[in-house]
């Protein structure tokens, strides 16, 4: 998992051959008066959800981890909390992996929570558990996917 500034992106461009397209895709445009919905950079392998999601409270939240994607998370309205565990001591999950949708769940609480601002950014990786979407009200936010 890296937590950091969008303004440091460019530090992470060497973790993936797509992280470079994703972030500059992020950093040179505005989302403030796009619909919600998929942002296709490149088919499958690379693409942005614009999501609007109400927040939840941590005992609502589930860990959620993925196996074919890097999540990159970047919260635009509003402070987010997130929750992170390493999946490697988490055991069985509570909800099975699919890999039709790529993601698996377990129902306990996370190891570690930590907040994220507008202007930061998330990665998380297969071997990341994460809890995001955690706080009050509504959020707007981007969730770009990266193949492995």
């Amino acid at each position: 998992m890296v937590i950091a500034d969008l303004n440091a992106a460019c530090r992470y461009y060497g973790l993936h051959p797509k992280m470079k397209e994703l972030m500059e895709y992020v950093l040179h445009h505005d989302f403030s008066g796009q619909e919600a919905g998929r942002i296709t950079l490149d088919g499958s392998s690379l693409f942005i959800n614009l999501d609007e999601v109400e927040l939840k409270t941590k005992d609502r939240q589930r860990l959620e981890f993925h196996r074919r994607y890097i999540d990159v998370q970047v919260p635009l309205l509003k402070e987010e909390t997130m929750g992170w565990s390493p999946v490697s001591g988490l055991g069985i999950p509570d909800i099975a992996y699919n890999p039709d949708t790529d993601c698996g769940f377990y129902t306990q609480e996370a190891k570690e929570y930590f907040k994220v601002r507008p202007g930061q950014f998330v990665l998380f990786f297969p071997e990341d558990a994460h809890a995001p979407v955690i706080g009050d009200g509504r959020q707007r936010k981007l969730v770009g996917k990266i193949r492995l």
